[in-house]
């Protein structure tokens, strides 16, 4: 009896706020290292730093080798009567030389060539530098992949703040469920402590048999309630476990101390405020930047582009790479697409339909976080009452039941009534366990909505 009655009374203890203990803090730090869902959180953001560099190095030139071997057959013959227009020539001139006197020339008798226009082997190996000068739709591609980078770093660290709050939830819910499995563990030996009692008192006829019955019937709902709460707790440590990403059935500390209250409630106006910079905000407001960008880059197609173009290369029917061989060829290429049966107007209507729905949903998601702190400060106002009245209620409960047990010890109360007493203390018992527990999980809670833990969110 002296075991419960102490038990009660550091359960009456005030409490006030959510704890801020060593050994919480601790397992949220080992949770936002180790939790497999932040994980890829983070590599969906180093993602996005790297299409953000790929979008930077669009703004540098491109250096590539390209190498070209061919074979070719068939294909067009040009017919080039070399022999019908040079023979004549060197006859006329020898006739000339005779009539002169002078010994006539030995011109050699040239042929028609029948030439093909596929070169039958052929190679082209060159360096080409390319080089936007005018390209709209690179920096505007640029814009875009910096706010999506920015996004994915806000909704990062969203993930955090919820993570913190999950952890803490789930600790005290696996707290709530051993401390409620300890107070049943104490009462179990009231009840044997009864039954005993019942058995000695039917046995020397001073208790009718029903009593015993009761008294039975008292210790089995105890050991159904107990079969439930270890089955809770199991669960509840599972899940904790799992989101530090730990062995499911990896024992979990208590906490170094009694949690530590503060004084009051957190002021709504203030948590109003500060919510307005939740990360998930801020990751919709650069998603709205990203899809003005992206109107941007859809106008932009109206746009004409100038690139420069810078080849030096070797060519010619076998690898020779000698100054006779080699060739180069410097271009600007003017761009300017003046009709495309309206895509690009398509394009830009999407753009601008994509950017009023994301204004939309950013709209919808303030108002949305507004009212979710005051759902979250009326939960936790309730769940303070709710710590109160049920203290109220044990002290109560407690008072009442030592009358009785006393009255019973002296044969001045019914058995009923004292067994009644007992389940009444060991509720209220359970419910402040419930309350002030329910009360830390409503405050983590609080804290997640109103962007008041981003110290313990690692940013």
């Amino acid at each position: 009896m002296t075991k419960v009655l102490l038990a009660a009374a550091l359960l009456l203890a005030p409490c006030r706020a959510a704890a801020q203990d060593v050994v919480i803090e601790r397992y949220v730090e080992q949770g936002l290292k180790n939790n497999l869902s932040l994980m890829q959180k983070e590599f969906s953001y180093r993602k996005s730093l790297e299409a953000l560099s790929e979008a930077r190095g669009m703004f540098m030139p491109s250096i590539v080798i390209e190498a070209r071997y061919s074979r070719a057959g068939g294909g067009r013959i040009i017919d080039f009567p070399i022999g019908d227009l040079v023979n004549p020539v060197y006859s006329t001139l020898n006739q000339l030389l005779d009539v002169s006197g002078m010994p006539t020339q030995d011109f050699p008798a040239l042929e028609n060539r029948l030439i093909p226009f596929l070169r039958e082997e052929e190679q082209d190996t060159k360096l080409r530098v390319v080089q936007p000068i005018f390209e709209p739709s690179v920096y505007y591609n640029y814009r875009i992949m910096s706010d999506l980078k920015d996004s994915g770093a806000a909704d990062r660290d969203a993930f955090r703040r919820r993570l913190v709050a999950d952890i803490k939830g789930a600790y005290f819910s696996y707290l709530k469920a051993v401390k409620i499995g300890e107070l049943l563990d104490q009462t179990r030996l009231l009840l044997d402590e009864n039954l005993r009692v019942s058995e000695s008192l039917h046995r020397n006829g001073k208790l009718t048999v029903d009593a015993v019955y009761r008294a039975r019937a008292e210790l089995s709902g105890l050991e159904q309630s107990r079969a439930e709460i270890a089955m809770k707790t199991s669960a509840a440590a599972s899940y904790f476990n799992f989101l530090l990403n730990r062995p499911l059935e990896e024992p979990i500390d208590g906490p170094s101390g009694r949690l530590a209250p503060t004084a009051g409630r957190p002021d709504l106006s203030a948590a109003l405020v500060s919510a307005e910079r939740r990360n998930e905000i801020i990751g919709l407001e650069h998603a709205v930047d990203a899809a003005r960008n992206g109107v941007k880059l859809s106008t932009s197609g109206y746009l004409p582009s100038l690139v420069f173009v810078l080849d030096y290369g070797f060519e010619g029917e076998d690898y020779s790479l000698t100054q006779e061989d080699d060739y180069w060829m410097g271009s600007l290429i003017f761009k300017w697409n003046l009709f495309d049966g309206l895509q690009r107007k398509s394009k830009r209507d999407q753009a601008v339909l994509e950017k009023r729905m994301v204004e939309a949903k950013l709209e919808e998601a303030r108002r949305q976080v507004r009212m979710q702190v005051k759902e979250a400060h009326d939960n936790l106002a309730v769940a303070e009452k709710a710590v109160q009245t049920a203290g109220a209620r044990v002290r109560s409960a407690s008072k009442s039941f030592e009358i009785i047990r006393r009255k019973f010890e002296n044969g001045m109360s019914p058995h009923v009534e004292y067994l009644d007493a007992r389940n009444t203390l060991t509720s209220a018992e359970v419910d402040l366990i419930v309350a002030q527990y329910d009360y830390h999980i409503r405050y983590a809670e609080f804290e997640w909505v109103s962007a008041l833990n981003g110290s313990t969110a690692g940013q």
